[in-house]
């Protein structure tokens, strides 16, 4: 029975971090990591069910990119101004953290994984901050949501690249590609084939629409890990499957509902199994790499916001405000770092860590504070 006792201290103690976040009105996520380090490996080790703690968490990432992939429309990739807005925010950070990461040493590969957790950011706490702070009727916000979406669309791809490279050779990557690709068809067919016969199962006021829901996302997740794909790539594109099924809308609220969850638990784990070296951390060279790295990221998505807000708005103020409302990272960042595997170096591991928790809570303030940023840089540019 150890792992109920271990289930209390992650439920109650991410209750009263969470709690105190948003009584400080701050992101949540970075204190649901912090828990799990304080009280996994790094810290008190107050958890002995390691693994079934991150099995939970895994359920989480699945879940949550399974909604991802619910709420993805490719047929907005075709308004005008959205792939050049897309393009520009994912060449100018990605490039960004690729440079920064061969600046610092970083062989290819991690350059890569560091470029592509800079470039990602927090869905959960960008839209969070633009209901919190009632700035949905900024005209900017539809860009702010599209650039979120185009996100998700990268890194599906950033995901299939990166478990393809860890998981063999660079000759193993057309293969993986090739097999991801051929599942995801799959996938989409065979609900579409099928959507006539499960759309009725889903109006039912019984058990079966949470238990078909989850027979098919863990079924598809089973045949993904068997044929060595991405569980959470297979997740996404199933949602999206399941989006042209009307009667499974109606359930959502309890899908999002097992999603909040599990994801709370994955961040927990995440923290769990991190294990600071004190050694590295105090280190004047890691100290500089992770301010280049902070100072770099937020600088790097004003810039790209600047570039959008001239071409889609005709405001540089408002492209500013676009950049503020892209700083805040979180989830993904993470997620790509779990999803990666164990074969990050140390170095690179706690430099991704003590950034999304900074830029977390950081970024959270430059989204609340947009317009009073955006200002102050537009005086500062006419003087």
């Amino acid at each position: 029975m150890t792992f109920l006792v271990d289930l209390a201290v992650v439920t109650v103690s991410c209750l009263a971090l969470g709690l105190a976040s948003k009584y400080l009105r701050q992101a949540a996520i970075p204190a649901y990591v912090i828990a799990g380090i304080i009280l996994g490996k790094g810290g008190f080790g107050l958890i002995t069910s390691y693994d079934f703690v991150e099995w939970l968490g895994k359920i989480g990432v699945i879940l949550l990119m399974f909604y991802i992939g619910h709420e993805f429309n490719l047929k907005g990739i075709r308004e005008p101004g959205r792939l050049f807005a897309g393009c520009t925010d994912f060449g100018v950070n990605f490039i960004a953290g690729l440079s920064l990461g061969l600046v610092i040493g970083l062989s290819l590969l991690e350059a890569f994984i560091l470029a592509s957790a800079v470039y990602i950011s927090s869905s959960a706490i960008v839209i969070s901050s633009l209901i919190e702070n009632k700035k949905l009727i900024y005209p900017e916000t539809e860009t702010v949501v599209w650039l979120m979406v185009f996100e998700d669309i990268i890194l599906a791809i950033l995901l299939v690249v990166l478990t393809s490279i860890m998981a063999g050779s660079l000759a193993m990557i057309p293969v993986s590609l090739a097999t991801t690709l051929l599942l995801i068809v799959f996938i989409l067919f065979l609900i579409r084939m099928l959507s006539n016969f499960i759309s009725p199962l889903f109006e039912r006021d019984d058990e079966i629409p949470i238990l078909l829901i989850f027979a098919l996302i863990f079924g598809f997740s089973a045949l993904a890990h068997l044929m060595s794909v991405s569980e959470v790539i297979v997740a996404f594109f199933l949602g999206s499957a399941l989006s042209g099924v009307k009667s499974f809308k109606m359930l959502l609220g309890a899908t999002i509902s097992f999603k909040n969850l599990f994801l709370t638990i994955f961040f927990f784990s995440f923290g769990m199994l991190f294990q600071f070296q004190f050694a590295t951390l105090f280190s004047a060279y890691f100290v500089l790499a992770l301010l280049a790295l902070i100072t770099l990221s937020i600088f790097g998505k004003f810039v790209s916001g600047a570039i959008i807000g001239k071409r889609l708005h005709r405001s540089l103020e408002t492209g500013l405000r676009v950049g503020a409302y892209m700083t805040p990272r979180g989830e993904f960042s993470i997620v790509l770092l779990a999803v990666v595997g164990p074969g990050i170096p140390e170095l690179l591991f706690s430099l991704v860590v003590a950034y999304v928790i900074i830029l977390s809570i950081i970024g959270s303030g430059f989204a609340k504070y947009s317009d009073r940023i955006a200002k102050a840089i537009i005086g500062g540019i006419n003087k």
